[in-house]
């Protein structure tokens, strides 16, 4: 838990930097869009996870869940394929949560 946790904190520092630049310059691409993800857990504490870990990283926000599959809203295309390519999913289904 604690290697997951000191990860997440790094990606929320990694994309609150990435947001700021966005903002501060009005000529970086912004292309919102939605996205669905799977969950590979069938566990509904670690889908919960998944989708409150999308949601504190800036520049994402998970709209719904339901039977594990997230409804992500992402302020850039860059961040979409980010949560498509499995990697916070894979550590959240590594979580030991019993």
């Amino acid at each position: 838990l604690l290697g997951y946790i000191l990860w997440l904190g790094r990606e929320v520092i990694v994309s609150s930097i990435d947001v700021a630049k966005i903002v501060l310059d009005p000529r970086l691409p912004i292309s919102p869009c939605e996205i669905e993800i799977k969950s590979t857990s069938s566990e509904p504490t670690a889908q919960v996870i998944l989708g409150n870990s999308i949601t504190l990283t800036p520049g994402t926000l998970t709209l719904d869940l339901y039977q594990g599959v997230l409804k992500v809203h992402s302020l850039t295309d860059t961040g979409a394929a980010q949560l498509q390519d499995g990697e916070m999913d894979r550590r959240v289904s590594e979580l030991r949560l019993h």
